[in-house]
């Protein structure tokens, strides 16, 4: 038996086993990762195009094409590689699939594939690439293999550990010659991965302490924190959570009602992803002067264009229709927060945290019967 066949033999085995377990076909498998990819990216661009190629000449496992219509290509012969990894093989795959789809959202207005080997062959895509400088081309497949792998761990992937076997086994099935020509070599590659590592462990942790200070009450920190994030990977929870926090700011400085002090649990408000959090009330002598008003009424509307701009980047966002109209209700347009709430599905609108922020606005629009049937049938 030759080496060929043999390596045939034992990659047609890995490649059903890993099937069998999954219970998915290869269009099917690599479709799950793209969307998987697609709602971690969070962005209001349309997703682009996925096409799926098999063919027998192996020049690159995939491609992104900016023109004429926005368009990744995935051989599907590379989950022969990726599948050699077992339980990690659609984080392997999420690896070269979130390095395409970070062309395409950070518009990288060209092709370019993965394994840079297809310039060789297209003499228009090649004199595109040969006008960029090599420092150019670095820093665009640097920006490519940071954010492709923060948005595949963000995606629930586990890309870093498989990241250098994955690269030697694309060379080697691929054929590919590890030159320089001004694009990064394999090496380079492999650095950039244990950079982009570094940085996402340092910004996972920026993350994990912005919600601590924000549970503990200290929202300037986690403003602080969630700012920073959004500088380096803006998206729909770190905006939402941004406005949360700057929401939750405001409150310290919004005076109780007595309505609201006798029965605090009608009146706090659903902000943030767990919903049965509870804002800690404090007295009730407590007063407004005009400082801490503009400052309270400043941190809202900010909080407000943090909501908007996360529902922009996906506006199935629950949660953050939902904020937003916490904040509006705060504001004082009443008005707002319900005509906010009746834009999500019906489903949506009658979940409990659409509901309690609609009994607040309609008791402050002095429609008590509804506000008492909401809270009778939340039991609150």
């Amino acid at each position: 038996m030759t080496k060929s066949l043999l390596y045939f033999i034992l990659s047609f085995l890995v490649f059903n086993i890993s099937f069998a377990q999954t219970g998915l076909n290869e269009k099917e498998q690599i479709t799950v990762v793209f969307n998987k990819l697609v709602a971690a990216y969070g962005n209001s661009k349309t997703a682009p195009n996925l096409k799926i190629t098999s063919t027998k000449e192996r020049r690159t496992p995939a491609i992104y094409f900016a023109t004429p219509v926005p368009t990744i290509s995935v051989d599907k012969n590379l989950l022969i590689i990726c599948n050699r990894f077992g339980a990690d093989s659609d984080s392997a795959l999420s690896i070269i699939i979130a390095h395409e789809l970070a062309h395409y959202y950070n518009d990288h207005t060209f092709c370019t594939d993965f394994a840079f080997a297809v310039r060789k062959k297209d003499n228009e895509f090649s004199n595109k690439l040969k006008a960029l400088s090599k420092n150019e081309k670095l820093a665009i497949e640097t920006e490519a293999d940071h954010k492709g792998l923060f948005y595949s761990c963000m995606a629930g992937y586990k890309p870093f550990d498989v990241y250098p076997e994955l690269l030697d086994a694309i060379y080697n099935y691929y054929e590919l010659v590890d030159s320089d020509n001004g694009y990064p070599t394999k090496k380079e590659r492999k650095a950039i991965n244990l950079q982009a590592q570094q940085k996402i462990n340092e910004l996972y942790m920026l993350f994990l302490e912005g919600i601590a200070a924000n549970n503990k009450g200290d929202y300037d920190q986690a403003i602080s924190n969630f700012e920073t994030l959004n500088s380096y990977f803006p998206s729909r929870e770190n905006y939402n959570n941004l406005g949360v926090s700057r929401t939750l700011k405001a409150l310290k400085y919004k005076p109780l009602s007595r309505e609201a002090y006798k029965n605090p649990e009608r009146f706090s408000y659903p902000l943030g992803i767990d919903t049965n959090s509870r804002l800690k009330q404090p007295s009730q002598e407590r007063s407004l002067d005009e400082a801490s008003y503009q400052l309270m009424e400043d941190l809202l509307k900010r909080a407000q264009k943090d909501f908007e701009k996360a529902i922009s980047l996906d506006d199935t966002y629950t949660q953050s229709y939902i904020n937003l109209a916490c904040v509006f209700e705060l504001l004082g347009n009443s008005m707002a927060a319900i005509g906010k709430i009746n834009e999500l599905p019906k489903e949506q609108q009658n979940s409990r945290a659409a509901q309690r922020i609609l009994a607040i606005a309609y008791y402050n629009l002095e429609m008590e019967e509804k506000a008492l049937e909401i809270w009778k049938n939340l039991k609150l």
